[in-house]
């Protein structure tokens, strides 16, 4: 929902990804190349990889990975692909914002044998202390991870403060229907698992809005009337952002969930305005209409600006910014009867009390 800034540490952390895939795909393309499958090959991928390490003039990183690991498996069956699949991976990375906006599609059918090696490349290899040692961090998956939920919100639904033992490392992409991005940096998105592992999972809409490159936040608003929360969207948007901000709140089902758990949020922020307003005009005999919806006007303005000091560390802060914008631009006139009235009852009551 807001949008997420490519750190130069997240970069530092999970950038070093795309170019181990990149010196894997490449050395595919190389010699030895296989065509039919012998029991050999393995053995003789291991005796190339090891006389390459010797090779001063060789400045791959991956090989004491291949050759420590069950990587070498993975990349002897990616040999067999038979096709250039560093062109065709780079030809997806270069398309990724493209094939979000359907502008771009990928309509390869992937083996079972390259979707199983890069699942093995995100399941088992990032995790491992060979990989991590050789890109320079402990753990840099799991570092990424923590360093996203540090005082933060999901960026998908606003709704979650994420900890780090409930968030998840989300394929915004899904990496089952398109494998070749499985550790692709850019796809790799920390979120509640709400919205990953129980909504989302492995869908997705497109045209969408992606929390990298869109501040989805500016293209909608919403408003909560009749006890029902809606989005809607600003003027001036094109069709295609439309159906990209209709698609995000579909895929992450947000308008069922706000109606479900957040209009009781709505409420208390309106009984606490309410609470303020009455203890800064309390026991003011002569205090008219006007002066009461000003002061109404000032307490809103006050909870909009706190709030707004907490976006995307505290949950709901679009929903309760737009509802108090909401507020201040209606009618406020039954709200400040309402209060003028509560104000003089309990000032009825105390003069009663001080009689007695």
């Amino acid at each position: 929902m807001y949008k997420v800034e490519w750190s130069d540490k997240m970069e530092k952390l999970i950038g070093p990804y795309h170019d181990f895939v990149c010196e894997i795909l490449k050395f595919v393309n190389e010699e030895p190349k296989f065509t039919i499958k012998q029991d050999s090959d393995i053995a003789v991928l291991v005796k190339k990889m090891q006389a390459m390490k010797k090779d001063e003039c060789c400045n791959y990183n991956f090989l004491d990975v291949a050759t420590g690991t069950n990587l070498k498996k993975y990349i002897c069956d990616l040999k067999y692909e038979g096709i250039d699949l560093l062109e065709k991976y780079n030809d997806f990375i270069n398309n990724y914002r493209n094939f979000l906006s359907q502008e771009w599609r990928d309509n390869t059918i992937y083996s079972k044998e390259l979707t199983n090696a890069f699942e093995y490349f995100y399941t088992n290899l990032i995790h491992g202390k060979i990989f991590n040692d050789t890109i320079g961090e402990s753990n840099a998956i799991r570092e990424f991870r923590e360093e996203l939920t540090l005082e933060s919100t999901c960026p998908y639904c606003d709704f979650h403060e994420m900890e780090f033992d409930i968030a998840s490392v989300d394929h915004f992409i899904p990496k089952s229907r398109y494998p070749l991005l499985a550790i692709y940096p850019k796809n790799l998105v920390v979120a509640c698992s709400a919205c990953n592992d129980r909504i989302k999972q492995e869908k997705l809409y497109l045209p969408i809005m992606h929390p990298y490159f869109d501040n989805l936040d500016e293209y909608f608003y919403f408003s909560y009337k009749n006890n029902v929360i809606k989005y809607e969207l600003v003027d001036h948007i094109s069709i295609k952002d439309r159906e990209k901000v209709k698609n995000f709140f579909e895929l992450f089902n947000l308008e069922a969930r706000y109606n479900k758990h957040c209009k009781k949020k709505l409420k208390k922020l309106k009984e606490e305005i309410q609470r303020n307003v009455i203890k800064q005009i309390k026991n003011s005999k002569d205090i008219t209409i006007s002066e009461v919806e000003l002061k109404i006007r000032e307490e809103i303005n006050d909870q909009y600006m706190n709030i707004l000091k907490e976006k995307k560390i505290d949950p709901l802060t679009k929903l309760r910014l737009d509802y108090l914008k909401q507020m201040n631009e209606g009618d406020l006139s039954d709200l400040s009867m309402y209060i003028a009235n509560e104000n003089r009852t309990s000032s009825i009551i105390i003069t009663n009390l001080f009689r007695v």
